[in-house]
């Protein structure tokens, strides 16, 4: 009788744990220490002499995972046992349950020479896809510890084991997947930002060049006008006229200051491009690589910096004039990919793979001489043969003076030079003659700056001799072996060779009539009749000097 009871409450203490475990398996999906919360649950109701759980390898090792009781003090987690050892070694290979009521005689326990007495064990499979993944072990101090209800709660125990061992791996997958997919949607967002930020930036280049672009096609034609009737600048713009309905490339040679821009953009206004972009570089103004990067693009990560795909100029003025202002600054290795690109009309962006052809004009410009400096190798002759199909000269002002006039009309008129807050009403004859007989070594754009700073500086809305700089009153003429003529008036030489002596020293006029032999007197009555002095007070000043 005193059996059956105890019978009754090791089954009911037994249901008791399968259902705690069956319940508690739920929660330790996520759990760092799965086998030895098992081990926990299974002391918590009995408390054997010692519990293993053992996980199976492929080869038959067996690799302690948890442990309670009688071996803590002689095993630790991660313990190996060699493959067909001991009596794990039996149940992995026939994968069933074994029992051993007195492990004295059981030839296939091992005790791995600790010094524990363990007398009865029972060891089940944990059997997963078919395959004994782990094993557990309960041992006693007793002989005849366990029996059939003992195996078959153990057995039910390695099952549930089993279930949530498949569970916990299917769990892990799809947590797995799940954070590889937030990091991929992750990652792509942030590209997607990213190609989004690109863009935007990509929109903003694209409208602030097509705002270029409009203010340089919409400019009205007086931007393109040259002033002045010279034989020399109507055979100019009578070649000019002649040529822009073509597509040849043209080479504008020139001092600085000429108009040479001028000239370029009246050819592509007169061309059937009018209405295409019309784009601008400065070859002298960048560096080299700048210089490339400008002219032909880069693409995104083509060099440090280069964060984002860029269109080079000559991609831009496609379909219209690309002019190269000071192509004479441009160094060698530029010009060789400039060259290729005139013959072939494409090129690769820095950094590219593919070529991009394109239909451009090209204009270019320079005031040095292109023929000397591919003498002396500085200059591609290659290239400038390939540049100057046609070449337009633009002269200087000194070789134009009877456009001075005009010229200076013009720039008086309007208010984008010097300002329109004064209006010039009247201009002293003298000064257009001391504009003519001054050399303009600074060309057009030095009148200009001259008649700007005139209107800002003048009195009483008038330009007056004395307003003009006194360098500018007594300039220096060049040597008599290139401006003498044999047809050249007596007065007007005597007047070349004052000026220069006065030049000479530096407006000294007392070492200046010294010099020439005459008195001061004679002198300042020589400066007033060429219009060098105004008036009897300046006279005076200048006595003093």
């Amino acid at each position: 009788m005193m059996k059956e009871v105890a019978s009754l409450q090791k089954q009911a203490i037994q249901l008791r744990l399968l259902n705690e475990l069956s319940t508690h398996l739920q929660s330790l999906l996520e759990s760092d220490h799965f086998y030895q919360e098992i081990v926990n649950i299974i002391k918590s109701y009995f408390n054997y002499y010692c519990i293993h759980i053992w996980s199976v390898s492929s080869d038959h090792s067996a690799t302690l995972e948890a442990q309670a009781g009688a071996y803590r003090n002689h095993l630790k987690i991660g313990y190996t046992l060699a493959p067909y050892q001991g009596i794990n070694s039996v149940v992995i290979k026939r994968k069933k349950s074994y029992l051993s009521n007195d492990l004295s005689g059981d030839p296939n326990y091992t005790n791995l020479s600790f010094p524990v007495i363990s007398k009865s064990e029972l060891c089940v499979p944990i059997i997963k896809d078919h395959k004994v993944v782990a094993t557990l072990n309960i041992e006693s101090d007793h002989k005849n510890a366990f029996d059939e209800d003992d195996i078959v709660t153990l057995e039910a125990i390695a099952s549930q084991v089993a279930v949530s061992m498949t569970n916990q791996k299917l769990y892990s997958e799809a947590k797995s997947f799940n954070k590889k997919l937030q990091q991929a949607v992750e990652e792509k967002t942030l590209e997607l930002r990213q190609a989004h930020q690109r863009i935007l930036e990509q929109q903003r280049l694209l409208q602030k060049e097509n705002k270029a672009l409009k203010t340089l096609v919409n400019q009205d034609n007086k931007g393109m006008g040259i002033v002045g009737q010279s034989p020399s600048v109507l055979s100019v713009l009578a070649m000019v006229d002649k040529i822009a309905p073509t597509t040849a490339t043209v080479l504008i040679q020139g001092e600085s200051g000429t108009g040479k821009e001028l000239i370029a953009r009246r050819l592509h206004f007169k061309s059937l491009r009018l209405d295409r972009p019309y784009v601008i570089v400065n070859c002298g103004a960048l560096q080299e690589s700048l210089l490339e990067s400008e002219l032909f693009g880069h693409e995104k990560g083509a060099f440090t910096g280069a964060i984002l795909q860029k269109m080079g100029l000559c991609e831009t003025a496609d379909d219209g004039t690309l002019f190269l202002d000071e192509i004479g600054e441009m160094s060698l290795g530029i010009q060789t990919k400039l060259l290729r690109f005139l013959q072939e009309g494409e090129f690769y962006r820095i950094g590219g793979k593919r070529p991009i052809r394109v239909d451009v004009r090209v204009l270019s410009a320079t005031n040095r001489d292109l023929e000397k400096e591919v003498k002396e190798g500085r200059f591609r002759e290659d290239l400038f043969y390939r540049l100057n199909t046609i070449t337009l000269r633009m002269p200087p002002l000194r070789k134009r003076k009877e456009d001075i006039p005009d010229l200076v009309n013009f720039f008086l008129k309007h208010s984008r030079f010097g300002g329109g807050t004064q209006q010039i009403k009247r201009i002293d004859p003298r000064v257009i003659e001391v504009f003519s007989n001054y050399s303009w070594p600074g060309n057009i754009r030095e009148l200009q700056n001259t008649i700007e700073r005139l209107k800002i500086l003048s009195e009483n809305n008038e330009i007056r001799l004395g307003d003009l700089p006194f360098t500018m009153r007594a300039p220096k003429i060049r040597p008599e072996s290139q401006d003498f003529a044999l047809d050249s008036p007596l007065e007007d030489v005597e007047k070349g060779h004052i000026l220069r002596t006065l030049s000479y020293h530096q407006g000294n006029k007392t070492k200046t009539a010294q010099s020439l032999g005459i008195t001061i007197k004679t002198l300042y009555n020589k400066l007033h009749r060429y219009g060098i002095l105004q008036s009897s007070t300046e006279t005076a000043e200048n006595t003093v000097q």
